[in-house]
């Protein structure tokens, strides 16, 4: 039977954005691998009149992330690469863009506690 999302369970929805001009790999999304064991991402990247969108999902066991990306649809060329990792106590979500135009990434990431 579904269960009714109430208030107390709306940190488990979170929303986030960043704006780069670097083709250096950095987190777009970081959250507690001590609270959360996976999470699953709507990721959307624009550069100019370039749109891509895609989900991501990744797991993790404590120690290693594993991920997977899918529904990719892009308007032209792809924008960026993701992949994930654990740093410390925190599981992130990375992004490697694909050129050095101002290249701005928003995520909702939806995640299930440990």
């Amino acid at each position: 039977m579904p269960k009714l999302i109430s208030q107390k369970n709306f940190t488990n929805i979170t929303v986030s954005s960043l704006t780069t001009t670097s083709t250096s790999q950095v987190p777009l999304d970081v959250f507690s691998k001590e609270t959360f064991r996976s999470a699953k991402y709507q990721i959307q990247a624009t550069s100019g009149s370039s749109h891509n969108t895609s989900e991501f999902i990744v797991v993790h066991d404590g120690t290693t992330t594993y991920n997977t990306e899918y529904g990719i649809i892009r308007t032209g060329d792809s924008l960026a690469s993701f992949s994930s990792d654990i740093l410390g106590s925190n599981v992130r979500l990375l992004v490697t863009p694909s050129s050095s135009s101002s290249t701005t990434f928003k995520v909702i990431r939806v995640s299930i506690n440990t």
